[in-house]
């Protein structure tokens, strides 16, 4: 009988071994879990890279604007050839930098739409570390910006946010909705909380992202959507996209007020701009309308 019972407690001893060591090796080995663990938001958020690619073939003016006495981040303002269609506030996603994300911007300067775009703390040329409340300031500092730099120009202002920008985008309209003709969100994630849920599924992972009051809860672009009256919007979202789920746009699309509209596409994460560019171009001029 004592055998049985041995056998019974070894086993359970070495599942418990192999189960922790498991645990250990994925959070030495990989980068976001072990922030997820810490609760680092700059490693969980954020992927910047500082390696600029050249905008040769693009007619642009780049500003550095002073955020706070140690954060200067860089901006840039892209012309079309022709007179513009309109003024696009751009708010990229979480990675990389504007000049890496030329893809992106080279078709709407194309079609005739100029086009402002910033790096966030951290990212590109601009010094500092990417925080959550960091780029809520570099943002609203950099639509000053835009603002300013655009306000003679007598054409209608589109915010078009995409991936972990649309929360900005959201959070930005809202705050300025006598300013803004038009909010364009691509792969939007809903909230901060949605980003850590949708990417962190395993079920070790539970305890960690099951509240979501851990998170950041200063801009929730499902929550913070609903209270934006009059302005036309277009939610766009893949039912391919693998980082930000189809029903994320849905649920954001229905919390959102008239006038509206839902673009379903089948393309990669945020890749409408470079390949659905003729339709993307239609869709924008009848927002403006």
């Amino acid at each position: 009988m004592k055998k049985p019972i041995k056998f019974i407690i070894r086993s359970i001893l070495i599942l418990v071994i192999l189960v922790t060591s498991y645990g250990l090796f994925i959070y030495i080995s990989d980068p976001y879990i072990k922030a997820l663990v810490q609760n680092n938001e700059t490693k969980l958020f954020y992927r910047p890279t500082s390696e600029i690619e050249p905008l040769d073939d693009l007619n642009f003016s780049e500003q550095i604007l002073i955020v706070e006495d140690s954060i200067n981040i860089h901006t840039y303002l892209f012309h079309p050839s022709t007179k513009a269609k309109a003024n696009i506030f751009l708010v990229r996603g979480n990675s990389g930098n504007t000049s890496q994300g030329k893809e992106l911007i080279k078709p709407l300067v194309d079609n005739g739409f100029k086009v402002y775009s910033t790096d966030w703390r951290g990212y590109g040329k601009s010094n500092g570390v990417p925080t959550y409340k960091g780029l809520m300031k570099d943002t609203e500092l950099a639509f000053a910006d835009f603002l300013n730099r655009t306000k003679n120009d007598s054409i209608k202002i589109m915010v078009y946010g995409m991936s972990l920008g649309g929360l900005l985008a959201v959070k930005l309209t809202k705050e300025n909705q006598t300013k803004v003709d038009a909010l364009v969100l691509d792969g939007s994630l809903e909230s901060a909380h949605s980003f850590i849920t949708d990417n962190f599924r395993a079920f070790y992972l539970k305890s960690f992202t099951n509240n979501a009051q851990d998170y950041n809860q200063d801009y929730v672009a499902i929550r913070d959507i609903a209270e934006i009256n009059n302005i036309p919007k277009l939610i766009i979202q893949s039912a391919k996209d693998r980082a930000v789920p189809f029903e994320r746009g849905q649920n954001i699309f229905n919390a959102a007020k008239e006038p509206k509209l839902f673009w379903e596409t089948n393309t990669d994460h945020i890749r409408t701009i470079p390949e659905l560019t003729e339709e993307l171009n239609l869709k924008l001029i009848e927002l403006i309308r």
